[in-house]
């Protein structure tokens, strides 16, 4: 969509909209982005969709589970379908089942594939027109708008997400992520570079790069997996930036250079977010997994041995279509031997159009013995957890501040997903999902960094104490 169209906004200024963000940390850039659009044309953010004229949800639909959930909030808000209000859907639901799907079955009023097509419709909604002076209007509206944001955060005031690449090229055989996204498209480092300078301007520390598929940027472009390093290098010389963080490593062979570039990158935290999926060959190969138990666990020894404080995040689907009692084992035992410091488990989802779904048809786990597999092993890796906790009393961290007085992080916790550091007497604050009226943050101090004493833990949160 042209500038022209974004800029001409002497119509809707004021006018409010309501957006609701559902899923994965991608999702959420995207919702920035959609928002930071929407500020652009004039309109302002509201936390009440009464308050709202245009409300609107970006939906997940990787799974079922998600699904359902999504098609819940939609249902939802088509309540306050009156009085002028509409209700546009957009994000990875609409997408899975098909856009015409979508319009047929969900109570909104549009439903889009992407942002341009909302802005495009928003615009057209509040009959925009081109009018004689509209040279005097974009002129004044670009000096109006060059002290707005090009990309607003909403994670914290000190950390951000930077989506390096959309799509996925890889084959597993349980995913619906290509269907849904597409093939593996590169941002260009230029852009990348610009998102981070701004970002580190605004205040922003901590830089978690995110993707469907990190190591594999630039692949698209013709470019070497190790120009993968160039890119860290140059972000890590952005004055501001103090943090790097690696999420959605895809775990083959290249992943032991990756580490050796860690090893000597200070900037990069000591911290990886690495999903395995399983341990058992015979299961990796179903699930198209580019990977076998011998590079898992070469990359996990590399670890240890060249960046040993390095805490590790990884992610297992059970009941996948021939997981035998003796293959869940396995995984079981693996889990005990190599003590993962985060860990998230699935329960299979049959997703219709995937491979894997015609093998559930043929060889499929039954729900029930899924989720109990799902509930032994993370009642083994609870055990684990709080050893792990135990021996953090008493040991001191450099935290990054969550921007709310009450909560930080040390380079092992990736936020949303992972434990925070309550400082004493603080409370983790409820994710809405809701978007903020004013995107206000407390006020930023300048020192974006903490040191803190651990004193005591609960469950996956550790209790510490600031250190002047």
């Amino acid at each position: 969509m042209g500038r022209k169209n974004i800029e001409n906004i002497e119509n809707i200024e004021n006018t409010k909209f309501f957006l609701v963000n559902l899923g994965c940390p991608k999702n959420l850039v995207d919702s920035e982005n959609l928002a930071s659009e929407l500020i652009k044309i004039g309109m302002e953010p509201t936390q009440s969709p009464e308050k709202a004229k245009i409300i609107i949800v970006n939906t997940c639909g990787f799974i079922d589970e998600a699904r359902k959930m999504s098609k819940e909030h939609i249902n939802a808000l088509s309540e306050f379908r009156k009085d002028g209000k509409k209700l546009f859907v957009i994000g990875c639901y609409p997408k899975r089942i098909g856009i015409s799907k979508a319009k047929k079955i969900l109570e909104a009023d549009e439903v889009f594939g992407d942002i341009d097509e909302v802005i495009q419709k928003i615009l057209e909604t509040e009959k925009i027109q081109d009018t004689i002076n509209e040279k005097k209007q974009i002129s004044e509206i670009q000096n109006k708008n060059e002290n707005r944001k090009k990309r607003i955060n909403t994670l914290s005031p000190y950390s951000a997400y930077v989506k390096i690449s959309e799509g996925c090229s890889r084959g597993c055989t349980f995913c619906s992520i290509p269907k849904i996204r597409g093939f593996l498209r590169s941002k260009d480092e230029k852009e990348i570079i610009d998102e981070v300078c701004q970002l580190a301007s605004d205040g922003v520390r901590e830089f978690i790069l995110i993707s469907q598929d990190t190591t594999m940027w630039g692949v698209d472009k013709g470019k070497r997996r190790n120009e993968l390093f160039n890119l860290l290098d140059k972000i890590s010389e952005i004055d501001g930036v103090k943090w790097i963080r690696l999420f959605y490593v895809y775990p083959d062979p290249f992943v032991i250079e990756l580490i050796k570039y860690i090893e000597r990158n200070e900037k990069i935290v000591r911290y990886i977010e690495i999903p395995f999926q399983h341990i058992d060959d015979e299961i990796l190969t179903k699930m198209g997994r580019a990977t076998r138990e011998r590079t898992i666990k070469e990359i996990i020894n590399t670890i240890k041995e060249r960046v040993p404080d390095m805490a590790i995040r990884t992610e297992f689907i059970v009941g996948f279509p021939g997981e035998t009692e003796e293959k869940f084992d396995k995984l079981v035992k693996f889990v005990q031997e190599y003590e993962p410091d985060w860990l998230g488990v699935f329960t299979f989802s049959p997703e219709p159009g995937t491979p894997s779904y015609r093998m559930w048809k043929e060889n499929g786990v039954s729900k029930k013995i899924a989720k109990m597999r799902k509930k032994e092993l993370m009642k083994i890796w609870t055990e684990i957890l709080i050893r792990k906790q135990k021996a953090m009393v008493g040991k001191e961290f450099i935290c990054i501040k969550e921007g709310d007085n009450k909560t930080a992080r040390t380079q092992f916790q990736a936020p949303e997903i992972d434990g925070v550091v309550r400082l004493k007497n603080g409370k983790r604050e409820k994710n809405n999902n809701h978007w903020k009226e004013k995107q206000k943050f407390p006020e930023k101090e300048e020192n974006a960094f903490v040191k803190v004493k651990i004193i005591d833990f609960d469950y996956e949160d550790l209790i510490g104490e600031k250190i002047n």
